[in-house]
């Protein structure tokens, strides 16, 4: 585990590069500048593809005020290095998953760290709107700006070894979050075996053994081959897959209000259509990696489904109040309660 000094030198040293690629042109106008944004999403995927058109459009609506940089395919780290370099301005900007925003505010884990607890993507969307507004206000008392919200689909459990049930995956050494010791921890006393690595490292990790169970986006499983050493798929809605475009306040500081005011309303366009391309990326990459590679998938009667979800109720109590805050746990589990009854 890192200690506060370590931690501490290497935010310092990040310091220290930031004052050499932070670039804020001062000819014309003290507000020009460059946003570096980093991305765990694969080069030349719908979401790399969104964020570069996104791009041009600032550039083009802010008179050539702002300029993208899009570093995809996790060049830049993992998504903790990301918050860590966008703390001292190496970065500017990121497109990261639920678990990442998690590391600025915890709340955030309530909408992709509670597994089985939403089944449609109306039920996240229900749940996203009305939360939405207090987890960005959360995530700005950080230091972060949320421009857009993004979803895209379902976290499957890819294996070396057939699953079939909740105790199956007890046997294996299961891929977590490097940085999420709560989220460690809990694995640990709910029976699992936790092995925490970053998400660049997943691939190779299945291939030395380190890992043989791994909760990823289908689209991840085929963009990393991680489907290679991993070839069995249980197919059920384990988790969505939530992200968010954020800037640093420091950097959005930096914008006049018209621009910000452009600059938004086009990161929550492009952020709606990577939602609704990423949703399809991620059914397309199921069907690609089993027609053409031999992909194992595992589908699910009645009686398994059920025994997921029960299993993951179990762990709900240990969830509240642990990677989740309280309050944020019961106001998923209230909206989700509102909604269904709504549709009754």
């Amino acid at each position: 585990m890192m200690t506060v000094f370590s931690k501490f030198t290497r935010i310092l040293a990040l310091g220290a590069i930031a004052a050499a690629t932070f670039t804020v042109t001062p000819d014309a106008d003290a507000r020009r500048m460059n946003i570096r944004l980093s991305t765990l999403a694969p080069k030349d995927s719908s979401f790399d593809k969104s964020l570069r058109k996104m791009g041009q459009e600032w550039k083009d609506e802010t008179r050539g005020q702002v300029n993208l940089i899009v570093f995809s395919g996790g060049v830049q780290g993992g998504e903790t290095a990301m918050i860590d370099r966008m703390r001292v301005n190496q970065l500017q900007a990121a497109l990261i998953s639920g678990v990442g925003l998690a590391d600025i505010d915890p709340g955030v884990a309530g909408l992709q760290q509670i597994p089985m607890m939403f089944h449609t993507y109306e039920e996240l969307e229900y749940v996203m709107e009305k939360l939405g507004p207090k987890l960005e206000a959360r995530i700005k008392e950080k230091g972060f700006i949320v421009l857009s919200w993004v979803d895209s689909g379902w976290v499957k459990i890819f294996s070396k070894q057939e699953l079939s049930t909740p105790e199956d995956m007890k046997k294996g050494k299961l891929y977590t979050w490097a940085g999420d010791n709560k989220q460690t921890d809990l694995l640990k006393n709910m029976g699992f075996r936790p092995v925490p690595i970053d998400a660049t490292e997943v691939t190779s990790s299945l291939q030395t053994g380190l890992v043989d169970i791994v909760p990823l986006p289908p689209f991840f499983a085929l963009a990393t081959q991680s489907y290679r050493p991993a070839p069995y798929m249980l197919d059920i809605r384990y988790t969505p897959i939530v992200g968010a475009i954020v800037v640093s306040e420091q950097a959005w500081s930096r914008i006049s209000e018209e621009d910000q005011a452009v600059m938004l309303e086009s990161a929550r366009r492009y952020g709606r259509e990577m939602t609704l391309a990423g949703r399809e990326e991620n059914e397309e990459a199921i069907r690609v990696m089993k027609e053409k590679w031999g992909l194992k998938i595992r589908d699910f009667d009645e009686a398994v489904t059920e025994s997921w979800e029960k299993a993951s109720e179990k762990a709900y109590s240990l969830i509240r109040n642990n990677t989740v805050p309280a309050d944020i746990f019961d106001e998923v589990v209230r909206l989700l309660e509102e909604y269904r009854s709504q549709q009754s």
